[in-house]
């Protein structure tokens, strides 16, 4: 009988083969009671539990993405415009922006991370997905980035919550 691994090449390549992530093809939904907005996450990721004042949840998995779905009441009035600009700051470099009548789209670089923030901003309630992975596992989690961000959908911003 010829052995499994015949070289330390072919051990190493099947041992780093096996390591590798596991990306996600099912996929659950979260919808905040408090804020009504919604988004899909692959069913592997783990979620923390509520904060106290149930604005949202964190969901991360054990590759280094991670993912907050969270709203806030806009006491400070504010605009999509001034939404945008302030999360500018979170970025070390942006490298796509988008916005629509009542949302913004950014992306870019944070240190070693991508870093893709969506934000819907209403009268009285803004709802955001914000997802942060390491660059080197881009295109791994490209389908999964394209299916939560196609799925978020915000709750009443027309109302405080």
């Amino acid at each position: 009988m010829k052995p499994l691994f015949t070289t330390p090449f072919k051990a190493l390549f099947l041992l780093l083969w096996l390591s590798l992530p596991a990306f996600a093809t099912d996929y659950t939904n979260y919808c905040n009671d408090r804020f009504g907005f919604c988004v899909d996450y692959p069913s592997s990721f783990s979620m923390e539990p509520p904060p106290e004042n149930d604005d949202g949840r964190r969901f991360h998995d054990r590759h280094g993405f991670q993912m907050t779905a969270s709203g806030i009441n806009n006491v400070l009035d504010a605009t999509v415009a001034s939404e945008m600009k302030s999360t500018v700051g979170d970025f070390d470099t942006v490298t796509y922006r988008k916005k629509g009548s009542n949302w913004y789209a950014l992306s870019g670089y944070k240190g070693r991370d991508i870093l893709y923030v969506k934000s819907y901003v209403g009268q009285s309630a803004i709802n955001t997905l914000y997802l942060q992975y390491p660059k080197a596992l881009k295109t791994n989690y490209d389908a999964s980035v394209s299916r939560i961000v196609k799925s978020f959908v915000p709750g009443d911003l027309n109302e405080a919550h």
